[in-house]
């Protein structure tokens, strides 16, 4: 095992988000290892935490929704960034996840962190 950090992001829907980090661990975890294309570990993360606080979008005029509230992707794809060059307690956390704004069905999340590079 190479235990070089790599960042991690992805979406996946499932009722909770841990539900549906643990589906997609699950089918990421079948792959075969590929030396050319490294990913993270998934099954490393032990904890999933939902990323309530907009306080980064808000002080750039991009959010004026509630907290916990779902977000465009874009704004997903912003606030996840900024909370990764921060190095933020819940990115350090294990996964930190986003509620995206999906028109039906199951809840859609937004995955990111950091975990192992997988053999």
């Amino acid at each position: 095992m190479i235990a070089t950090p790599m960042l991690f992001r992805f979406t996946a829907s499932g009722p909770t988000p841990e539900a549906a980090f643990a589906a997609f661990a699950a089918q990421d975890g079948e792959k075969p290892h590929d030396p050319f294309w490294p990913r993270a570990d998934l099954s490393r993360v032990t904890q999933v935490t939902v990323a309530a606080d907009r306080d980064r979008l808000r002080a750039d005029g991009c959010f004026d929704g509630v907290d916990g509230g779902p977000l465009c992707e874009d704004d997903a794809d912003w606030l996840a960034d900024r909370l990764i060059e921060e190095n933020d307690p819940i990115v350090r956390s294990g996964a930190a996840a986003l509620l995206l704004n999906t028109p039906a069905g199951e809840s859609t999340w937004c995955f990111f962190g950091w975990s192992v590079q997988g053999e």
